[in-house]
């Protein structure tokens, strides 16, 4: 089944992009104190985000301009794998191009859930977050 793929223009530096994504601080500004339960960055380092209902390990960290992670829903079965994050940054003209892909689902059903999910969830709201703060 095909990855998800969105991209979005942020106007805002690449570096604020990054600390949105990475520094724990700002990810409690953007989602809310309450959703984000554990984040050890590092390559290896484990994150818990939405209340503890999406974990998983940093498998690349390159500052500032990758970032990729394992993905798992709380609720998905233990015979499921987990699903692959990553993010491309890249500094553009009066802000930051950005691509996110979400690949290996392990049904129709969830990558569709999270098509939709990604805009409403995330990249719409840290982007509106990071537009007020520039």
């Amino acid at each position: 089944m095909p990855a998800v793929n969105k991209q979005v223009h942020i106007a805002a530096p690449i570096e604020k992009v990054w600390a949105a994504l990475a520094e724990r601080r700002n990810l409690e500004d953007w989602m809310g104190k309450d959703s984000v339960a554990e984040l050890d960055f590092k390559v290896g380092g484990r994150y818990a985000v939405f209340g503890g209902g999406t974990t998983g390990k940093f498998t690349a960290i390159e500052k500032p301009h990758t970032l990729g992670y394992a993905w798992r829903q709380s609720e998905w079965p233990g015979s499921w794998a987990d699903s692959v994050v990553s993010w491309a940054l890249k500094a553009k003209e009066g802000g930051t191009d950005v691509t996110l892909t979400h690949d290996q689902f392990p049904s129709q059903e969830e990558r569709d859930g999270h098509d939709a999910g990604w805009g409403g969830y995330w990249l719409g709201p840290m982007k509106d977050w990071l537009e007020k703060q520039s």
